[in-house]
């Protein structure tokens, strides 16, 4: 139930809707428990352009700034041209602080994507930042994501005081039989990754699979159990 790419184990259709199924009960139970859930807006088309545009479109709206398509165009093509330099210059950006006028940008992909988009996070942010004049390069992050096929992207962009720096204060336990449990295991990075994004949290919540006898073959439980404390 999955695939190896650049020694790297990437799920499968069939893993991935597994995967998908787990993560959004899980995101059901902590909607249920009053913890913040997003939508990402979701597209089709994975041509860099088309991000790129997304991502600036998105910004745009939240911070309610004027920009143009062929302006985005342009500008990219600038910003790759100039990828070391970039990267020089994003190392060296700071998580985004609490008070400051910052912005998140979640950039959710299938796991097969996620390499090819991940080294052009910095050519992104670059872009956006100088298109619409902000003061801040944005913190483009992207996520590993369940729920989106191999043809889609999400965006999910934030104010930073929106988004949680600190380790969520919920563990997501799955409960399956032994024949999912190897398969779970490895989906456990993803599915963490997939609720990690979708409730604005900068690091991922703990996934811990358990076999059960309780648990029928094919079948799966999830469980969210909240940390006494700990930050939502």
């Amino acid at each position: 139930m999955g695939e190896e790419e650049g020694k790297v184990w990437v799920p499968d259709e069939e893993a991935r809707k597994l995967g998908a199924e787990v993560s959004m009960k899980a995101l059901e139970a902590l909607a249920d428990a009053g913890q913040p859930v997003y939508d990402l807006k979701r597209h089709r088309g994975l041509e860099l352009r088309a991000v790129a545009r997304e991502v600036v479109r998105e910004l745009g709206a939240l911070a309610g700034l004027e920009f143009s398509l062929k302006g985005v165009d342009r500008v990219l093509d600038k910003m790759i041209s100039k990828v070391p330099l970039i990267r020089t210059v994003l190392s060296e950006e700071e998580l985004p602080v609490e008070g400051e006028e910052r912005f998140v940008c979640f950039l959710a992909v299938h796991p097969g994507n996620y390499r090819k988009l991940s080294e052009r996070a910095g050519v992104i942010a670059a872009t956006a930042r100088e298109e619409l004049d902000l003061d801040h390069t944005p913190f483009v992050l992207v996520r590993n994501d369940l729920c989106l096929r191999r043809d889609e992207f999400g965006v999910l962009v934030l104010h930073a005081s929106e988004v949680v720096q600190e380790r969520p204060g919920f563990d997501v336990e799955v409960l399956v039989n032994e024949d999912l449990k190897p398969t779970m295991i490895k989906l456990a990075r993803f599915i963490a990754s997939t609720v990690a994004t979708r409730t604005a949290h900068l690091k991922f919540p703990y996934v811990i699979v358990k076999e059960s006898l309780l648990v029928d073959e094919g079948e799966f439980r999830v469980r969210v159990k909240f940390e006494e404390g700990g930050a939502g």
